[in-house]
């Protein structure tokens, strides 16, 4: 199911550079999940956590529920937001970097580093 999902998000990333609109922002789903962003103050935080060997794990501290972990720190800003997506049942193919953040907002995190 992670490559069917993984391999329709491509091809609809590729379609967006051909100038192929999906009218993401007009789909149900992804107004309820703007809606409930907004009601938490715009943003959702993460609690991160990285452990001794390199793993590490992200935790919503405003909304229950979304978590994601991975063994590397490598892919973990698209492991976050494929999450946020999941969380709220946003295909594949309606999801793009854009509806979660502008491009001039900084991501911010907390993460707490065990010694």
């Amino acid at each position: 199911m992670r490559l069917k999902n993984r391999t329709i998000y491509t091809a609809a990333q590729m379609l967006r550079r051909w100038g192929v609109s999906f009218h993401e922002t007009s789909d149900l789903r992804v107004q309820k999940m703007q809606r409930e962003i907004r009601a938490v103050g715009g943003t959702i935080e993460f609690a991160i956590e990285q452990f001794p060997d390199g793993s590490w794990t992200a935790e919503s501290k405003n909304i229950d529920g979304i978590i994601t972990g991975g063994l590397t720190t490598r892919d973990m800003a698209s492991l976050i937001k494929d999450a946020v997506f999941t969380y709220f049942g946003i295909p594949p193919h309606l999801c793009t970097d854009a509806l979660l953040r502008a491009g001039d907002e900084p991501i911010t995190s907390t993460q707490r580093v065990y010694v």
